[in-house]
């Protein structure tokens, strides 16, 4: 006699866990769409950023609660919670890149600002191609899609709620064994990267920290109730280091933006003046002081100056917060607690 198929009786704990799955996957698909209605909307440059968070909060569940959710469907689901984090993070970059060159720009002396003007011109037509990119990905038949993709790996209908409800964020009370061991990655990657990542010039060392802080942090925002309050505390610590670490790369990602505009200044006057010069022997050192441009490198030099210099001292912040954390045993406390969990 043939048996029939194999069914897994879950535990209460295991069936609690699904539940709890159920409602942080229905309340971060529903912060994305609530956030979707407004993304294109460039006057307002925290709305693709909330986006990017939000995405990437998803991504940290869908990662979380694997164990209980279904294997065949989750791979797509994260590939397209990875498309939509790729594609907003860029216009959340763009975004970034201009709202500091315009606060670099209203400091600056006059005569100064034309350049990054120009600057903040070629960054504005970046931001509209990007947001028609987002069009494609952020509309809503595409993210209540998603929403099913979610609702499919949960085995259930997700706890929806209305774009104007308060609502409070579940976390769960328990959590198997399979996610402490989860967590307990993410806290050996983030303390893999030092002590590479306290060099100054340790740029991908940093964001590689970065990352990793960011993981561990949204980690332990849906562990915390469950681990305790080590888990608590390591998490406002990763939220720090995220902060610091991530205003550090704005800095990194705005540099070569005003790097390549003066080159292209500089490639602009080189062929002027090598056509003005046609015909004679010698270059006449007239024509260099006439160049076309040379009233547009000033803006950019003094944003590179301005990032360069804020940079380090985000550098610095970072790594006196880093130490202090360590010599506080936030890290070592957090290790003990998964262990003794």
């Amino acid at each position: 006699m043939e048996s029939g198929p194999e069914i897994k009786i879950l535990d209460q704990a295991e069936r609690q866990f699904r539940e709890d799955a159920g409602v942080v996957l229905g309340q971060r698909v529903d912060r994305m769409a609530s956030l979707s209605r407004t993304l294109l909307d460039v006057t307002d440059p925290d709305q693709a950023d909330a986006m990017w968070l939000a995405a990437r909060r998803l991504r940290a569940a869908l990662e979380l609660f694997r164990p209980v959710l279904s294997k065949p469907q989750l791979a797509g689901t994260r590939d397209e919670v990875r498309q939509i984090s790729r594609v907003v993070g860029r216009r959340r970059d763009i975004d970034s890149m201009i709202r500091t060159f315009e606060g670099i720009t209203a400091e600056m002396d006059p005569g100064g600002e034309q350049g990054l003007g120009l600057l903040i011109e070629v960054l504005r037509e970046d931001q509209a191609e990007s947001n028609r990119n987002l069009a494609q990905l952020s509309n809503g038949r595409r993210l209540q899609a998603l929403r099913l993709r979610v609702e499919d790996l949960t085995g259930g209908q997700l706890v929806g709620h209305g774009p104007d409800e308060v609502i409070e964020l579940r976390v769960p009370e328990q959590v198997p064994p399979s996610v402490v061991k989860i967590v307990r990655r993410r806290l050996s990657r983030l303390r893999s990267s030092v002590p590479a990542a306290l060099e100054p010039d340790a740029v991908r060392e940093q964001q590689r920290m970065r990352v990793a802080a960011e993981r561990l942090r949204y980690s332990l925002d849906l562990t915390a109730e469950a681990l305790g309050t080590q888990a608590s505390t390591a998490s406002r610590a990763a939220a720090g280091l995220q902060q610091v670490l991530g205003g550090m790369r704005d800095c990194d990602i705005a540099v070569p933006m005003a790097r390549e505009r003066i080159r292209e200044f500089e490639a602009a006057d080189v062929r002027a003046i090598t056509e003005r010069a046609r015909g004679t022997r010698d270059l006449d050192p007239v024509l260099v002081q006439a160049a076309p441009n040379r009233m547009l490198y000033r803006g950019p030099q003094l944003a590179i100056v301005h990032l360069e210099a804020s940079r380090t001292i985000l550098f610095e912040r970072f790594r006196r917060l880093w130490l202090e954390q360590s010599r506080q045993g936030v890290w070592v406390a957090l290790e003990t607690a998964l262990d003794n969990g």
